[in-house]
């Protein structure tokens, strides 16, 4: 065979032909499935909590405290300090609180003012401020959660809408989070 027959020129065409169509294909189908990840890894992802120990503190004789620890990200990008804890004194509750920590300088909240929580149902609850009268810091809200312990909910996240004073920001409390509070409550 040479380049002057005819057949062989007809086989080297086919040829060419398939492996162009083929690789144009390949680059097109390559091409969209890159810009699918990209658009898939630039989505807002949902906060994820890390499940943490539920820490168990003695204070004094007949003095326990029990706390799960998180730091989550508000709907403005500020991170936040979540201690649930529980203090049980000579075997009775004493407080079930909720305590938020945000960086100093950066948000502030009002006080005297309850905060909000939104279940995935629309069920609104309130938690009262335990820093009505003299917070320790401007950064610094505790709320009480006995009168609403038994009304969180147990297998969905809750939104917290914070009392801060210069705008309002929501901070998601992940479904592994409200376990790990339903938890500290049974203790």
């Amino acid at each position: 065979m040479n380049d002057k027959d005819p057949d062989f020129c007809q086989t080297r065409l086919s040829w060419t032909g398939f492996p162009h169509r083929f690789l144009h294909s390949l680059f097109v189908f390559c091409s969209l499935l890159l810009l699918l990840g990209t658009l898939v890894s630039s989505l807002p992802t949902l906060p994820v909590a890390q499940a943490a120990p539920i820490r168990q503190q003695t204070e004094a004789p007949g003095q326990v405290v029990y706390q799960t620890r998180h730091t989550l990200k508000d709907s403005l990008g500020n991170s936040w300090q979540v201690i649930f804890y529980k203090r049980v004194e000579d075997s009775e509750q004493s407080n079930l609180n909720l305590r938020l920590a945000g960086f100093p300088g950066a948000v502030e909240f009002q006080h005297p003012q309850d905060l909000t929580l939104t279940t995935q149902r629309g069920e609104t609850l309130e938690a009262s401020d335990n820093f009505a009268g003299d917070p320790p810091a401007p950064n610094v809200g505790e709320y009480d959660f006995r009168d609403i312990a038994n009304r969180l909910p147990s297998r969905s996240s809750l939104d917290l809408s914070l009392p801060l004073k210069e705008r309002s920001a929501t901070l998601q409390i992940p479904l592994p989070v409200v376990l790990e509070w339903q938890e500290v409550i049974k203790k």
